[in-house]
């Protein structure tokens, strides 16, 4: 995507005010239809669920699995998941073979189902075998329609073979046990004397394994000019082809996906579902406790010089370490949420609200799990009432300051990736220990 090609964020802002606050899609239907599909995808990016599903009809046909490709993998899947039956089916009608198998891994099962079942005998065969590949290996997107020749013929027997079938990839010569032998370019044998043997227009070429990577082939292979198609070696014989073109598409479609900034779940999709986003993050959340409880068990050394406050003493990391990492984690998603251009004025609430339930509910589950540990090891229920008070409230102030201090950074021309760490740091440690401390402080002195 080029900067051309992206939205402005006043327009970006405009764009989805309008989406959000209009109960008619018409309002916006020719807005959205003349966009082109790097910006509607920048928009369905930028939107909840349920307001995507009413830009979809406002979307080309035509389009639909192009746009659905570019989208981030999660969010892909959560708005395939959210189609309406009708709109699946209508979804499959148009199904591109291509995009299909690249997006193989996230379709429904009966989305995928139903799509072979759509297509003849031979090609369904063909898109079994070929899903039966990973999604970064050169059998997934190998083509079988291609024509082997055998050494010794003459170029009229090829073309009349070509003209006999219906479409015809590429043309490779073979010896007798169907060994690769060269590659034919159909251009030459048009360009030739047909009495001519296709020895004579053949060119020498390297195949590839039907399980090798795509991203090996891009970077080993040679591509010589006017070559469309590298053949496609199965158990020692030429089966297949695959195009050039695929090979470079499938491999800059991978690396940009991994060049976007990390975040702490891959590619998480900026308004999915709340259950998904806890998942991915509360797994990194119990990580990060036992390396808290590591550092508390090693305060822990000095109980007898603070015999009187031990246990607040010993359990402040825990406290200030659960509130840095889940501020981090909110700080990530909202980070690159801006440099993508997803996060405007007209949005940045409800990621807000999306970020407060995730706290809410990690943390009352994490701080719960805590609790308990704590309430046992010092045989207070005080204590582990205190540390489930103060690591909830740590949560939310987590969460708030995350999604807001780098919008409001990038608002004043302050680089958010640099400096909203530092930010967060410092809001979630004074929160954390001056709620964790007070509540000591009242509770048991």
């Amino acid at each position: 995507m080029t900067v051309d090609e992206v939205l402005s964020d006043e327009k970006m802002e405009e764009l989805v005010s309008k989406v959000l606050l209009s109960k008619n899609s018409e309002d916006y239907f020719e807005e959205v239809k003349n966009l082109t599909i790097f910006q509607q995808v920048q928009l369905i990016e930028s939107l909840p669920a349920e307001q995507r599903l009413s830009i979809w009809p406002c979307i080309d046909a035509e389009d639909w699995w192009s746009l659905i490709g570019y989208l981030q993998l999660e969010t892909s899947r959560n708005l395939l998941r959210s189609l309406s039956s009708d709109e699946q089916i209508k979804l499959q009608k148009v199904a591109v073979y291509r995009e299909v198998l690249s997006l193989a891994e996230i379709l429904p099962k009966s989305m995928l189902d139903a799509i072979m079942l759509d297509q003849d005998e031979q090609v369904s065969l063909e898109f079994q075998q070929a899903l039966s590949y990973s999604d970064d290996q050169v059998g997934r997107f190998a083509q079988r329609n291609i024509l082997r020749v055998r050494k010794g013929i003459s170029i009229a027997s090829v073309i009349d073979r070509l003209k006999r079938k219906d479409f015809i990839s590429a043309v490779f010569m073979v010896d007798n046990d169907r060994n690769l032998l060269g590659y034919v370019p159909i251009s030459a044998l048009f360009n030739n004397d047909e009495n001519e043997l296709i020895d004579s227009v053949a060119r020498p070429i390297q195949g590839v394994e039907d399980l090798d990577y795509l991203s090996d082939v891009a970077t080993n292979c040679q591509f010589e000019d006017g070559m469309d198609y590298l053949p496609v070696i199965e158990d020692g014989k030429l089966t297949a082809a695959i195009s050039i073109s695929v090979i470079l598409h499938e491999v800059q479609e991978k690396f940009a996906s991994n060049s976007v900034s990390e975040a702490p779940v891959p590619d998480e999709d900026l308004f999915g579902p709340v259950s998904v986003a806890m998942r991915g993050r509360g797994l990194w959340l119990c990580i990060n406790l036992g390396t808290a409880f590591l550092a508390s068990w090693v305060i822990g050394f000095f109980e007898v010089a603070l015999q009187q406050v031990v246990a607040l003493a010993i359990l402040m990391p825990v406290v200030a370490s659960m509130g840095g990492i889940a501020g981090s984690q909110t700080l990530a998603v909202t980070v690159r949420g801006l440099a993508l251009k997803h996060i405007t004025s007209a949005n940045i609430r409800l990621l807000y609200r999306k970020e407060m339930k995730i706290a809410i509910l990690n943390g009352f589950l994490i701080g719960a799990l805590v609790a308990l540990v704590v309430a046992y090891w010092f045989n207070s229920i005080n204590i582990g009432l205190i540390i489930l008070c103060a690591i909830v409230i740590n949560s939310f102030a987590a969460a708030a300051s995350g999604t807001y201090i780098p919008f409001i950074l990038e608002k004043m021309n302050v680089d958010p990736a640099v400096a909203s760490a530092v930010v967060l740091t410092t809001v979630t440690d004074v929160i954390g220990f001056a709620i964790f401390l007070g509540l000591g402080t009242i509770i048991l002195l």
